[in-house]
């Protein structure tokens, strides 16, 4: 007891270190933590909020590398936050980065974020077609590929070789995974590849499953939410594999006992499991449009043992029917999708209980000009929303210098993260007077921001303002534009 009393004060310490930018010495205090108390998860959670900011170079000392092997496989660990830390890793390994052990796991459990090292993947895959590599490290590769969804570029004879392969053993086996998802193909041997198999197989077999169970709530004839459904029918969005079983508390004075909460707009699942999460005691309604994305999340959602949420199909705009009423309304992402946002979100206003708060996403017409020049340059060049399509906008987008800073988002790495970054059916977009009439004519309050950079961007913005209100953040916006380049994400009351 008195070793973990003496780890969290090294933990509080990292904290204190942390918030006045002296990121060193906070690792160094959180792996004495560590090393005091490796079972407390709050430490783990610090940890991998933690070192998602380095940049390592090889060799690391065995303390940070044998942290950083453990978080891998921590409940309590966001995969993601290790992407930037083993990449750059990896990437300064002398011996080539597919080398790193601990890169290949962290290639099964994410995508990865780095155009060098989406090089190196799709060299190696390359050469995977003429002579195998080691096992371990063609199904890494072909785990990564399979988490993009196969976004990756492809020569005319690559595909030639991969449509004449006839697989026999766990090389070919592996070799084709990294091509194409192996429930393609007949016949599977799994011996040696039952990792991949589970992925590939019998994880989308059990979605299938589940989507026949998911209640539906009516149908929808809404022109624009049938083109929506219909994106997210194909390209079910975000792909992902895990999310940390410790979530980061939201002040949210008012809302006790065992609230219900509303998640509109659910996709994969991975927004209502970390609500879920977040309110333990809840019980948590999430809807969407389409149904193959509903059956990913309920398969994700039982496989982690969640008990306290319920899947349907339904779109927002039916939902206006719906008897059951929420003390949290979450809808992130959604709104700026529909014909009519405002009738949208009037809609779920309506589903309020009283004094119950909502939580919206939008799109930033400041922070989305970068998607707006690419999709100029898309519709210029006639790039279709389908594989090829996408293939070819990557590669033109990563030619062009005024769009770097698109290249580096993280949905750039996956085929349905660039499909709903570049080429949605339909998005809106929008500026905080825009928001802040919305928010007047539905009758509502606007409470703040919510920004993922730990209190970076909040604090900026102390510094010029006294005032929380809309119009001080669109004025300062109009001198920072990249502040909501992921959207505009915000409470009303």
């Amino acid at each position: 007891m008195g070793q973990t009393k003496i780890a969290l004060a090294h933990g509080e310490l990292a904290a204190r270190q942390l918030a006045q930018g002296d990121y060193g010495a906070a690792l160094e205090s959180l792996s004495t933590a560590l090393g005091l108390a490796p079972r407390a998860d709050s430490l783990w959670a610090q940890f991998s909020d933690l070192i998602r900011y380095f940049n390592l170079r090889h060799p690391v000392p065995a303390q940070i590398r044998d942290l950083l092997a453990a978080a891998l496989e921590h409940k309590a660990v966001d995969p993601g936050d290790l992407v930037r830390p083993i990449s750059t890793l990896a990437l300064s390994n002398p011996q080539g980065a597919l080398a790193e052990p601990l890169l290949l796991r962290l290639l099964e459990d994410t995508v990865i974020r780095d155009a060098e090292l989406e090089r190196a993947i799709v060299e190696a895959r390359r050469r995977m077609l003429k002579d195998p590599l080691r096992l371990p490290v063609m199904v890494a590769i072909a785990h990564q590929c399979f988490n993009a969804e196969y976004v990756f570029d492809e020569t005319p004879e690559e595909r030639s070789r991969v449509d004449a392969l006839r697989p026999t053993d766990p090389n070919s086996y592996a070799v084709y995974a990294s091509y194409r998802p192996l429930s393609t193909l007949e016949r599977v041997d799994r011996a040696g590849i039952e990792s991949l198999a589970r992925r590939q197989i019998d994880e989308p077999s059990e979605e299938r499953r589940l989507a026949g169970l998911i209640p539906s709530m009516g149908h929808t004839d809404d022109p624009v939410s049938l083109k929506v459904r219909a994106q997210y029918e194909q390209n079910p969005y975000p792909r992902w594999v895990r999310v940390p079983s410790i979530v980061a508390p939201v002040d949210m004075r008012g809302l006790t006992g065992d609230p219900s909460i509303l998640v509109a707009g659910c996709g994969t699942g991975q927004h209502a499991v970390t609500t879920a999460r977040r309110f333990p005691g809840s019980n948590v309604l999430a809807i969407d449009l389409s149904l193959p994305s509903l059956a990913y999340a309920k398969r994700k959602t039982d496989e982690i043992g969640l008990k306290n949420i319920e899947y349907r199909q339904a779109d927002v705009l039916a939902l206006g029917a719906l008897g059951e009423r929420f003390d949290l309304i979450e809808c992130s992402g959604v709104l700026h999708h529909m014909a009519h946002p405002l009738e949208g979100w009037r809609v779920l206003a309506s589903l309020r209980k009283p004094g119950s708060r909502m939580r919206i996403g939008l799109y930033s017409e400041a922070g989305r000009r970068q998607v707006v020049r690419a999709r100029e340059l898309i519709a210029e060049r006639g790039f279709g929303p389908d594989p090829e399509g996408i293939r070819a906008a990557r590669a033109e987008i990563r030619r062009d210098p005024l769009l770097a800073q698109l290249a580096r988002n993280e949905d750039f790495f996956s085929m349905s993260g660039c499909r709903d970054l570049l080429f949605h059916v339909h998005e809106r977009r929008f500026t905080l007077p825009e928001v802040e009439s919305m928010i007047e004519q539905l009758g509502l309050r606007f409470v703040g921001f919510e920004f993922p950079d730990s209190g970076a961007t909040l604090a900026r913005y102390r510094a010029r303002f006294s005032e929380d209100s809309l119009q001080n953040w669109h004025k300062f916006e109009q001198e920072f534009p990249h502040t909501f380049s992921r959207m505009y994400q915000f409470w009303v009351a």
